[in-house]
């Protein structure tokens, strides 16, 4: 015979499942008005940095104009670099959910550290297969040979905007990285999840053994395709007129498997606890308990993974993609309402000269710059006029 709910306990679960939100919003607003700042020089700032956007241009090639903008608003340089580091790679209120993490990360570290440590050798083989055997450059070119896909080069405005590595812990690094966390904390919440949903296992070690070495292997996937595939390539679909990353084309296709997972599995989950014999609070409680360890060990993939290991991985991609590929290499600008894609070089060209080593320019220079191919292209006009 079918339980009946318990009401008042399904009420506390859900206000335990709350609080990560209720922490978000005011976490946000204080990001945007203690850090970033709201005031009419902040706003000029960010206008004209939205100008070199515009221009298909990359933030750091103006960095000493920026500098000489930012003295004249009076805006403090570590703002203004916070500013830029927002409108390249802003946070959202997902980013928040999991800043409540940063106060206990000692605690959630020692939780999360048996999956840290586990997935180590899983990270390694998982890059041997993925990138050293250029499994992940074949999937990219079947795409290509077997979908009608074309795949581009489009550099990224944030292109070098990430200080040296001595500077790691300056703000606007660490927001860049934080920007990445959520892709590979909710895979966490989504393995317990389905684990927790298909097995229904009494013991709890067991159940957290298995759905970590579940994440393990979705952290390793998708983190490290992900960090691969942060090389600028675009996936260009003629027959529908779309453009997209071929990062934000796999984020697409990710996000709503996991997001429609998430909820149906919680919802179900959570209905179940809450029938006699269940125990919705615990449920909740433990609910909130993995997503800040997963949190924890996103956060320990990021920093020392991503960041650590990350560059090399994407310079070898981008060396199988240029020999596997050699894409073109587009400037993407708006200028005045019009968007203008127009190709310049090759990808090698562009990264053998325009961006490595990247080269500060101003913006009278910019309007002197020879066209790749004059007649063709044409170079968007002075941002500041």
């Amino acid at each position: 015979m079918e339980g009946s709910f318990d009401f008042g306990e399904l009420l506390w679960a859900l206000g335990i499942l709350a609080i990560p939100l209720i922490l978000a919003i005011p976490a946000r607003i204080l990001y945007q008005t203690l850090i970033l700042g709201m005031g009419p020089a902040e706003k000029s700032y960010r206008s004209t940095v939205q100008r070199i956007l515009d221009a298909g241009m990359q933030v750091e090639q103006f960095r000493e104009d920026l500098d000489d903008e930012a003295r004249s608003l009076g805006i403090k340089m570590s703002r203004a670099k916070m500013n830029e580091t927002d409108m390249l790679k802003p946070l959202t209120l997902t980013h928040f959910l999991l800043t409540p993490v940063a106060l206990i990360l000692p605690l959630m570290a020692i939780l999360a550290l048996p999956i840290i440590i586990l997935g180590a050798p899983v990270l390694y083989g998982l890059e041997i297969l993925l990138i050293r055997r250029k499994l992940l450059i074949w999937v990219v070119k079947s795409l290509e040979t077997f979908f009608g896909k074309q795949i581009i080069h489009i550099p990224d405005p944030g292109y070098g905007h990430i200080s040296d590595s001595g500077k790691m812990f300056d703000t606007s690094n660490i927001i860049i990285h934080f920007h990445h966390v959520p892709r590979v904390v909710f895979l966490g919440l989504f393995a317990w999840l389905i684990i927790h949903w298909t097995l229904r296992l009494d013991d709890v070690l067991i159940e957290l053994l298995l759905s970590g070495v579940l994440y393990i292997l979705l952290l390793g996937i998708v983190g490290i395709i992900t960090t691969a595939l942060e090389s600028d390539l675009v996936l260009v679909d003629p027959a529908r007129g779309r453009i997209m990353p071929i990062s934000g084309w796999l984020e697409s296709l990710l996000k709503p498997i996991i997001g429609v997972g998430l909820f149906f599995l919680l919802g179900r989950d959570l209905m179940f606890e809450a029938r006699d014999g269940g125990n919705a609070v615990l449920f909740a409680a433990t609910v909130v308990v993995v997503l800040y360890c997963a949190t924890a060990v996103g956060m320990t993939f990021q920093w020392g993974y991503a960041w650590w290991h990350g560059n090399t991985v994407r310079k070898i991609f981008e060396e199988q993609a240029i020999d596997k590929l050699n894409p073109h290499s587009y400037d993407l600008t708006r200028n005045k309402g019009r968007i203008q894609l127009n190709v310049r070089c090759t990808m090698k060209e562009r990264l053998d000269t325009n961006l490595a080593p990247l080269s500060t320019i101003t913006f009278a220079q910019l309007d002197q710059m020879p066209s790749a191919h004059d007649g063709v292209i044409h170079r968007p006009e002075n941002p500041l006029k």
